[in-house]
């Protein structure tokens, strides 16, 4: 692992590549996020503040950073500035101080520096937009009754968005399902897996998502899939290539079919795998479960996410409901 991160930098020439103590730093900073996605993301922010350092203060030390240094990379953020620094938005120049003020914190922690120097740099208020849709009960109705079931695609998309919108799951937690995730509980039947934040989640099925699951399955093994207990239980049904290979669906599937059959019934505006989330939490709040109830079904461990929930207006039919 730490080899990985050391030759991630070594391009960028920032990094004392011999000094075992700092690239055990940047593998205990990184390796703390379980997700694999934040940790590139932050790898990608620390490869490119060294390199500003690198070009702009004569190879000055990560650790020697102060205030004034990040108040200078942020105006080379704002204005583009700079050979290899592009111009950027204000959200992601939160992003990247979000990301430099918890590698400050760390450091802080570990007795590395003092004090955390992005401690005061000011971030842009950034007015909140809405930037996916929630569907109403008849739509989501529409939505999944749209979908053919005549087609090995067909029950793949069945099955994925009918568990979308009577789970809430996030997209990463559904792409990442295997056949061990499945289990019984008292004699139901849910899915056992880590949520983001490396929550443990058991999430019950109700039967419509185990029809729609259980048709799925059903062709899969009509078709000679795999079906191992490591083996992805959603994968693509197409692969002129490979053949059936044990690939996951990426985020660019998942959103495009929630796309294809909102627009198939006419529903204009952002719709993404976060609309069936959002329809799911707003769901059960107007149907009166409590807040820490349905945050934790959702696996939000914050109960302050779940409440923003409150203020959705539209509405989802029973018939896609369950008891928490």
């Amino acid at each position: 692992m730490i080899d990985n991160i050391v030759s991630s930098f070594r391009t960028s020439e920032v990094l004392n590549l011999k000094d075992p103590d700092r690239n055990k730093i940047y593998y205990g900073f990184l390796y703390n996020y379980s997700s694999a996605n934040t940790r590139r993301a932050y790898l990608k922010e620390l490869k490119r503040f060294c390199i500003f350092l690198k070009t702009r203060f004569n190879s000055i030390s990560e650790f020697e950073v102060e205030h004034a240094h990040l108040v200078a990379y942020k105006e080379e953020l704002v204005s583009g500035g700079g050979e290899r620094i592009e111009k950027f938005s204000q959200s992601s120049i939160n992003r990247t101080f979000a990301c430099l003020f918890a590698f400050y914190e760390y450091l802080q922690d570990q007795g590395i520096v003092t004090k955390n120097p992005v401690q005061r740099i000011k971030r842009f208020k950034i007015s909140k937009e809405v930037k996916t849709i929630d569907l109403t009960d008849e739509q989501v109705e529409k939505l999944l009754a749209i979908i053919p079931t005549n087609t090995g695609p067909g029950k793949l998309h069945k099955a994925v968005l009918t568990l979308l919108f009577t789970t809430g799951m996030r997209q990463a937690e559904l792409a990442n399902l295997k056949f061990k995730n499945l289990d019984y509980e008292n004699e139901y039947l849910v899915l056992r897996y880590f949520a983001k934040g490396s929550t443990e989640m058991v999430t019950p099925l109700n039967q419509r998502a185990i029809d729609a699951i259980g048709t799925y399955l059903k062709w899969c093994s009509e078709c000679d899939y795999s079906m191992e207990q490591d083996d992805y239980i959603f994968r693509p049904t197409i692969n002129p290539k490979s053949g059936i290979i044990n690939k996951k669906l990426d985020g660019t599937s998942l959103n495009y079919m929630i796309k294809k059959y909102a627009s198939l019934i006419g529903i204009k505006g952002n719709v993404t795998v976060h609309s069936a989330r959002s329809t799911v939490i707003g769901m059960l709040l107007e149907k009166g479960h409590s807040i820490d109830r349905v945050a934790d079904f959702v696996g939000h461990k914050d109960m302050g996410t779940t409440k923003a929930y409150n203020k959705r207006k539209a509405k989802i039919h029973n018939s896609l409901s369950f008891e928490l």
